[in-house]
């Protein structure tokens, strides 16, 4: 699907194939799953050779109704939107299982959230530009959702993302979010079918049957990949203020003890990778800031609050770490670059890791 997209724009898919070392006919093989590390090269070659910025969002925009598989022709004869939506969270994994969906809602406002912390977000702006594509043609080419947010920083100015998704956008947060008007969604879809919905679903079913996701995970997910997964979830949770390993579990629908076993495997820890990020945080922040904006954006009630610290947590002082970025090899185990406390009683704002 991201192949179709990308040469439809123009972009040489065999040229990046070839680069990123991806087997000759792979993409021809239906039902075939790509570690989310193969795929996040695979795009990036793209991206880099597409004509334009917002490569995924004018990609949903070209793919027509069928690309989705199942999940399209599921939504095609579904009684309500809000029924495509349900059919959409259950069956997602077998277009793709590296994020998780669910709905919320109200009397108002029907949600479609969306959780990708290991993922790319470029495919979350891909799924969300399928959606509001599909919105348009179940329900009418004036239908727009209210909102979409999406949790990563923008790669284009807003009003570009606005441009393209006929919609208010923001950024940030620890989820993307979908925002449609309920009585939308609740009317009925003109080419809805029962009974050929009821045949889809034993069909859908049966292939979610057989796809056992964790097995297949572990199973062609080399550890290089699963890390730097990892470190991906890592940062976003860090940015959200829980960079435990309950929470990111939550993203990768594995358990605390899972994660700690994977990580072990590939001879690295949560400990040591949390402290490698909130260390290049902290050298990018120093990198060419004065201590003052440093201890603002961090939290900090004063620059020399900041200085006490950071040195208590280093060894070094800030000044030598933007001056050689070096010098700092390892923090002291057990401290965290959000949870500094001096004897003096002065502390990070917990409002950023």
């Amino acid at each position: 699907m991201l192949a179709a997209a990308a040469e439809r724009d123009g972009v040489e898919v065999e040229e990046v194939r070839r680069e990123v070392a991806l087997p000759s006919g792979l993409l021809e093989k239906r039902g075939v799953r790509i570690p989310i590390a193969t795929v996040r090269r695979v795009w990036n070659g793209f991206t880099d050779r597409a004509a334009g910025p917002l490569l995924a969002l004018r990609a949903a925009r070209q793919l027509p109704m069928g690309s989705l598989d199942l999940l399209d022709y599921l939504a095609q004869t579904s009684t309500t939107g809000e029924e495509a939506f349900e059919h959409l969270t259950r069956y997602l994994p077998l277009l793709a299982d590296a994020g998780r969906v669910w709905i919320e809602g109200d009397r108002q406002r029907l949600r479609v959230r969306h959780a990708s912390p290991g993922g790319l977000p470029s495919l979350s702006e891909l799924l969300f530009g399928l959606i509001v594509a599909r919105s348009r043609e179940l329900f009418g080419p004036a239908t727009a959702p209210q909102l979409v947010q999406f949790a990563h920083r923008p790669s284009a100015p807003v009003s570009v993302y606005e441009e393209v998704l006929g919609a208010p956008v923001r950024f940030g947060g620890g989820f993307d979010d979908l925002v449609f008007d309920r009585d939308v969604v609740r009317a009925p879809i003109a080419s809805r079918d029962p009974a050929l919905r009821g045949i889809l679903i034993a069909q859908a079913d049966a292939a979610l049957a057989r796809l056992d996701l964790r097995g297949v995970i572990e199973r062609v997910e080399p550890e290089d990949d699963f890390v730097a997964s990892f470190r991906h979830a890592l940062s976003q949770a860090l940015d959200a203020g829980d960079p435990s390993l309950a929470r990111i579990g939550e993203s990768f629908g594995m358990s605390a003890r899972t994660l700690q076993r994977r990580l072990s495997a590939a001879s690295v820890s949560h400990r040591e990778l949390l402290q490698e990020l909130r260390l290049e945080r902290a050298r990018r922040a120093l990198g060419g800031a004065q201590a003052k904006e440093v201890s603002e954006e961090l939290g900090y009630s004063s620059p020399s609050a900041f200085h006490r610290a950071f040195k208590r947590w280093t060894g070094v002082t800030p000044g030598a770490v933007a001056a050689a970025p070096g010098a700092v090899a390892a923090a002291p185990a057990g401290v965290g670059w959000g949870g500094l406390q001096g004897g003096d009683g002065e502390q990070a704002a917990a409002r950023r890791p």
